[in-house]
């Protein structure tokens, strides 16, 4: 199993590649261990310092972990998140070549807070649209997550929000999601969070607080999601 030393493409860089592919297709599975440098150096006929570096690589990255002592292994899967971006939790997924998912847990119009009533310019008397999801990376929950809307986004209670990308939704209807304000804090699961996301009461959640603008600049909604941060590599 020879690399192409005759092409431009370093050695290392197409041994990181073919592995990166092998772990994104499923045929090295999350937890399984790699075989020894040494293994490796002599399957693909090259040296020790080439599977060196791409392994180095590929646990920047986050597709692998080393562990002293005990080998290399491949990384559990992780979404790549950039803050300062507004995505949709499904394209992270697709990036990763993972299926993405979401459990309506709730859809109704509720009485808004103060605090919505001053953060979306809402008037006295105005509704808001509340949608709670459970989301899901290959059938594991990784996010509770709570959006407000205004009344007017209504159209959504005609909308099939399970497994559903709400910004392709949201686009449908010619609403562009653009930038956000975000704040981010660390929270611990309550009774109710834990059994959402099959977690232990009083897990540590990344709680990530998101005033979201339209391209036109104009409030769409309010989000928090909470996190199981270890299922994420947060870039900012």
């Amino acid at each position: 199993m020879k690399l192409n030393n005759t092409i431009a493409t370093p050695l290392y860089k197409q041994l990181e590649e073919k592995i990166r592919k092998e772990i994104d297709a499923g045929e090295r599975a999350a937890g399984s261990r790699l075989p020894t440098e040494n293994e490796l150096s002599e399957s693909y006929h090259v040296s020790r310092v080439t599977v060196r570096k791409a392994l180095a690589v590929l646990s920047e990255s986050g597709y692998l972990e080393r562990k002293s002592g005990k080998g290399t292994f491949v990384a559990e899967k992780k979404l790549q998140r950039n803050i300062t971006e507004v995505i949709s939790f499904s394209d992270m997924c697709r990036m990763k070549n993972a299926t993405p998912g979401a459990k309506t847990i709730k859809i109704a119009l509720e009485d808004p807070s103060e605090r919505d009533l001053t953060e979306m310019s809402l008037h006295e008397g105005d509704k808001i649209l509340v949608v709670e999801r459970i989301r899901y990376m290959d059938n594991v929950p990784v996010i509770l997550e709570f959006n407000k809307f205004p009344e007017s986004f209504s159209f959504l209670f005609g909308e099939d929000l399970n497994d559903s990308s709400l910004y392709e939704i949201l686009r449908k209807h010619n609403i562009i999601l653009d930038h956000s304000r975000k704040t981010l804090d660390i929270v611990f699961a309550n009774a109710q969070e834990a059994k959402s996301l099959n977690i232990s009461k009083g897990y540590p959640l990344l709680r990530i607080s998101s005033t979201i603008h339209d391209v036109d600049n104009t409030i769409t909604n309010l989000c928090k999601q909470l996190c199981i941060g270890d299922k994420f590599q947060f870039i900012i």
